[in-house]
């Protein structure tokens, strides 16, 4: 399961780096853990799927989750509820809807699959996308996101304004060159961040949960972590006030980010070695 769900940063990392373009004012999703009890099946694989995804809705309405974009369905609430009615959801779902006192009145909007649209043709986006092709993607009225997933309810809520500030100033000020890939499966990613400084980089980062970024640091501040929830072995390292490297040991390969502050900006160069 953890190489599968390196796979599938790598593979989101990689992907939101270089193809997939950023709107100025995204809304960014994540999920709500403390739904999940230790009865939930597979709560496990659901904290590791959904945790370990960036879920943004664009300003377009369009929410891009997994490697997928899906479309809002311009349909009333009484559409809505047909549509679901339909796939058996209101069936599938009773005793889960029951459980959060959740009534049809309840949907305001319904996002669906876009089966055309696939991170321009990329393979392995493609493959992920499709393992996950029956997800529709539910809005609530208290701007809660619900998706039917396995069986069970999945929620997810709204980062605070500042933390989306965090992010959308991050991708806005991004500027990557094409990826290069180098034999043994080592990919590596250059990418600019003009008039941020390394921490506000990294802190940007920090919100997106594609990166295990969770240390609160300083300038000059190196250490050592361990996640045992993650596998993984971070190395904090610092050379002078300018440089930082982070070091991620997972069992299923490393990853590698090389901060530089130079005087517009950040540097920011990414190696992944996968296994």
């Amino acid at each position: 399961m953890k190489k599968f769900i390196l796979k599938i940063s790598l593979i989101i990392l990689l992907s939101v780096s270089t193809n997939y373009a950023y709107s100025f004012n995204n809304s960014y999703y994540r999920l709500i853990e403390d739904r999940l009890t230790e009865q939930t099946t597979e709560k496990e694989h659901i904290e590791e799927v959904f945790s370990n995804s960036n879920l943004i809705m664009s300003e377009e309405e369009k929410i891009y989750f997994l490697g997928c974009d899906f479309e809002h369905s311009e349909e009333n609430k009484q559409e809505i509820n047909n549509r679901l009615n339909k796939s058996d959801f209101f069936r599938n779902y009773k005793n889960e809807l029951k459980k959060y006192h959740l009534t049809a009145n309840n949907f305001s909007k319904l996002y669906y699959r876009n089966n055309n649209d696939s991170l321009e043709n990329n393979s392995d986006s493609s493959d992920l996308c499709n393992e996950y092709s029956n997800i529709n993607i539910i809005l609530l009225d208290n701007n809660e996101l619900m998706i039917p997933y396995k069986n069970q309810l999945v929620f997810l809520h709204r980062l605070s304004n500042e933390d989306e500030k965090k992010l959308n100033d991050f991708y806005n000020n991004e500027k990557c060159l094409d990826r290069q890939e180098k034999e043994g499966m080592v990919f590596i990613n250059v990418c600019y961040y003009q008039n941020m400084s390394i921490l506000d980089v990294y802190n940007a980062m920090s919100k997106d949960p594609a990166y295990i970024f969770r240390e609160k640091i300083g300038i000059g501040e190196n250490r050592s972590v361990t996640y045992e929830d993650e596998v993984v072995d971070v190395e904090y390292k610092w050379k002078g006030k300018n440089k930082l490297e982070i070091i991620q040991h997972f069992a299923g390969g490393e990853t590698s980010y090389i901060f530089k502050h130079k005087k517009n900006g950040t540097k920011l160069t990414t190696i992944h070695s996968a296994d």
